[in-house]
């Protein structure tokens, strides 16, 4: 069963002398740590400027440290300092989004959504950037985080598995999507939360006769780019679905691939479409506003829409059922 981060990290930490934390009132993530090895755990409140210089400081000294913070702050409050401090520092430090990614905070407004958190991080050279779907590959992400050389980056992921396979029979590679399901009628690549929306749109299509292919994208950077370009080649559109501006996130980066590979097929990105989620709601009740959702997967696979639409040709002759 996957184990919690508090629970990883110590158990790294006991590993490994050079492993420490810096927490922006996360004390909760680091209180195993703290109670074992007192003097690798600090708390310094909601301060994450500061969060950044220490971890920093601790990284020149040959530790690896965790610097924790709420995801929208640890990554916009301080993003000078990622980017100098670990960035343009090559500093070894693991930045770990701990809570309240993407719109997860819906009704504590704006100020409170990480919906830039990727496509910031993906901005920094050499920043490893990755977005775990469950618990399960939370754990996978920072224990690989431990042991790369560099900035990495973190936004974790909590609660039950969303993919449809025991654990022993999963597998977690940096830069290396996972292929959930097999179909040749489309290609949806969901990221972090959005996996579970990628699954159920599957499901949506499959009682209508239509098989797609389902690629979660932990790695965000590095991305997979054989992954994205064998989808590209072997079926006839891409949707991509992610709690994200849909600018430098996965949208982005999957959209990066293409172009640069000089790849024709149809991309459609759902997600925050160059807007804030200005309503005041739950999580579910942001999404659906906003049309990240299975549903939303399906309308662009069966009926397309935009400049991007693909049309009934005969590459898409793949779409079976659909009218």
């Amino acid at each position: 069963m996957a184990k919690p981060f508090a629970r990883v990290l110590l158990e790294l930490a006991d590993a490994d002398p050079r492993v420490c934390a810096v927490s922006c009132d996360c004390r909760g993530f680091i209180a195993p740590l703290a109670e074992q090895f007192p003097q690798r755990a600090i708390e310094i409140g909601i301060a994450e400027q500061n969060l950044i210089g220490i971890a920093a400081g601790l990284a020149v000294r040959g530790k690896i440290p965790f610097a924790i913070g709420m995801n929208p702050f640890v990554t916009m409050r301080c993003f000078e300092q990622v980017r100098t401090d670990l960035g343009y520092g090559a500093r070894n430090v693991k930045v770990i989004g701990a809570y309240g990614g993407g719109v997860v905070y819906g009704g504590w407004g704006c100020t409170h959504h990480a919906i830039e958190e990727m496509a910031l991080m993906r901005l920094i050279p050499t920043m490893t950037v990755v977005m775990p779907a469950d618990a399960w590959e939370t754990e996978q992400a920072v224990r690989a985080a431990a042991i790369r050389e560099g900035p990495f980056y973190i936004s974790l992921a909590r609660g039950a598995a969303v993919v449809e396979q025991p654990e022993e029979a999963r597998s977690f590679e940096l830069g290396k999507a996972v292929l959930l399901r097999e179909g040749d009628a489309a290609t949806i690549i969901g990221v972090g939360p959005t996996v579970a929306d990628a699954l159920r749109a599957g499901d949506l299509l499959e009682s209508q006769g239509i098989a797609a292919r389902i690629l979660e994208m932990h790695t965000v950077k590095p991305i997979d780019r054989e992954a994205i370009l064998r989808a590209a080649e072997e079926t006839p559109v891409i949707v991509t679905i992610e709690e994200h501006t849909v600018i430098g996130g996965l949208g982005g980066a999957v959209a990066e691939v293409l172009a640069e590979a000089g790849a024709g097929t149809p991309l459609k990105r759902i997600g925050l479409q160059d807007v804030f989620a200005v309503m005041s709601g739950s999580q579910q009740d942001l999404k659906s506003r906003y049309g990240i959702t299975a549903e939303a997967v399906v309308k662009e696979i069966l009926h397309p829409s935009g400049a991007g639409a693909h049309h009934k040709d005969t590459k898409n002759t793949k779409l079976r059922g659909v009218p």
